[in-house]
């Protein structure tokens, strides 16, 4: 239905059957790595998964967009991530744009960990309730990553809600911070920002000026088709392990893009759009 309706309307919103699309994901606990690997094989019957560099030169404008493109995005910087590339990623051929948090990378101490997780990336979870299966990647991690042909960007220094911080120093940090210690410790360019938890009360003029300074892409959580965008404004489809692939997919096929499209002109008013 979604997609009958995708072929429909989607000429008439913005000019042609391309699309160009952004999957969010994060951990993949152990128990779900095999459904997930099954999502995946069955998305890629229907949509083509691009490298970061390929969706970089689309946004750009170097390349056209032609049929229907899909780049796989995770955050956060679990250590699952690495097992999903080791063993599902690699073997599909697919790379993809790993956001990190740069000071979640390399905690040693598992209470330290699952603290982080629980004040940070997931805040009001207590953490005796963070499973075990929940780490972080370290610096090796990211390396080999990156060996394997992988995109590494920046997703804030602490998992902050970019919009509670006043200090325009420490906003900084966050922001500019974490990309620039993923360069100095990778020593690799770090072009891509995911600002964290994805949703417009998140973000604001002032993150995005900073953000668009150092990077030269923004990435939000924010639902749609990623065809004549700013590169600084880039929609992204979240999907869960354990969601079901008719609903992935129904989400890939626009289903709640008209919902986020006045989040989005939002969002670009910031930006002078």
């Amino acid at each position: 239905m979604f997609r009958f309706a995708n072929f429909l309307f989607q000429p008439l919103l913005s000019g042609g059957s391309a699309q160009l699309r952004v999957l969010i994901c994060h951990d993949v606990p152990p128990n779900h790595l095999e459904r997930f690997e099954s999502t995946l094989k069955r998305l890629a019957k229907s949509w083509e998964f691009i490298s970061p560099e390929d969706f970089s030169a689309m946004i750009d404008g170097r390349v056209p967009i032609v049929g229907r493109k899909l780049l796989l995005t995770f955050d956060d910087g679990f250590s699952s991530n690495r097992i999903v590339a080791e063993s599902v990623l690699d073997s599909m051929g697919i790379k993809a744009l790993f956001f990190i948090v740069s000071d979640f990378v390399g905690l040693t101490d598992a209470s330290e960990i699952k603290r982080f997780i629980a004040e940070k990336i997931h805040p009001g979870l207590l953490p005796d309730r963070i499973p075990d299966s929940w780490s972080n990647m370290g610096w090796k991690d990211l390396e080999f990553l990156l060996k394997k042909g992988h995109t590494i960007g920046a997703h804030t220094r602490n998992h902050a809600r970019l919009t509670m911080i006043e200090d325009e120093a420490k906003l900084m940090e966050e922001i500019v911070g974490s990309g620039d210690r993923l360069s100095r410790e990778l020593g690799t360019r770090i072009d891509h920002f995911a600002y964290t938890f994805g949703d417009i009360d998140s973000f604001n003029e002032r993150a995005l000026e900073i953000s668009r300074k150092r990077y030269k892409y923004v990435y939000s959580g924010l639902r749609g088709n990623n065809l004549n965008v700013k590169p600084w404004a880039i929609y992204r489809d979240a999907m869960s392990p354990n969601d079901p692939p008719n609903l992935i997919g129904a989400f890939l096929e626009g289903g709640a893009d008209l919902i986020y499209r006045g989040k989005m002109r939002k969002y670009l008013s910031w930006g002078g759009a």
